[in-house]
């Protein structure tokens, strides 16, 4: 297999999910297999991004309902099976995204050594994919955002060149808003200016109202918490008008805790 992808490092890159074969790598790898590229994207990476997305759904609905208790359940699971299988990476960045969720009750970062685990893995990532994206977007909140923000750049800058997919592109907005939320509630504010400014080029080719109405709300905060502009109050009740009017009250929750642990209701 090493020797028909390249080299055995890179086989062991795309068995640790460290990283996807690229297209030729794809052709090869069917060809050899005697499959088509349908099946084995439905074998493998559908099948890992069905199991990301389950896992989010999860995670989304236990931090809307307050639900402590699952994620600390969820948490023991996955510490279990990491300590069986602690060279299984897929297991450790989904234990990752479960401490996420759980201290993003508390505004708290990973420990040290957490952090510098995420942190090395997204250092070696050479072609940012679905996998990698997704958890970026999950653990953004617990890293400390200096260290972090070159990826978020660097991100943007090849989704610009055309180097990550169209439906990969789409969790950059996420990533964005929440490293829009680490920067303010980290106090790095020339850091969330910066990303306030690339976060009006994006929004200006996009018609995301879901990004636009979290854009608005975190303009509001930023404002209020740096004294720059008297208005903030309007920016944040239009972001509240906007998601009441698109119905969304898991939205309308998160702004009213965002405001009361800031400080800012």
């Amino acid at each position: 297999m090493g020797t028909l992808i390249g080299s055995q490092s890179m086989v062991s890159r795309i068995e640790n999910n460290q990283t996807e074969p690229n297209d030729h790598t794809l052709f090869l790898l069917c060809r050899a297999l005697n499959i088509s590229f349908d099946e084995y994207f439905n074998s493998v990476f559908g099948q890992r991004e069905s199991i990301l997305e389950k896992l989010e759904s999860v995670l989304l609905t236990s931090y809307i309902e307050n639900d402590r208790q699952q994620l600390n359940n969820l948490t023991e699971f996955y510490f279990q099976r990491f300590s069986d299988d602690p060279n299984d990476l897929a297991i450790f960045h989904q234990l990752m995204m479960v401490k996420a969720t759980l201290f993003h009750f508390d505004f708290k970062l990973a420990s040290f050594d957490e952090q510098n685990k995420l942190i090395e893995y997204f250092f070696g990532v050479q072609e940012w994919q679905y996998y990698d994206l997704s958890l970026l977007e999950w653990t953004i909140n617990m890293l400390d955002i200096k260290k972090i923000i070159p990826y978020v750049f660097e991100i943007v800058r090849r989704n610009n060149s055309k180097q990550i997919s169209h439906r990969s592109s789409n969790l950059i907005e996420k990533i964005i808003i929440n490293a829009l939320e680490a920067s303010i509630v980290q106090e790095e504010y020339k850091t969330t200016k910066c990303l306030l400014q690339m976060a009006e080029l994006w929004q200006g080719r996009q018609i995301n109202f879901e990004f636009k109405t979290w854009l608005l709300f975190w303009k509001g905060i930023f404002e209020k918490k740096t004294h720059l502009n008297e208005n903030y109050n309007k920016k944040i009740g239009h972001a509240y008008k906007i998601a009441m009017y698109l119905n969304s009250e898991a939205t309308v929750y998160l702004f009213d805790r965002f405001l009361k642990s800031l400080g800012c209701d």
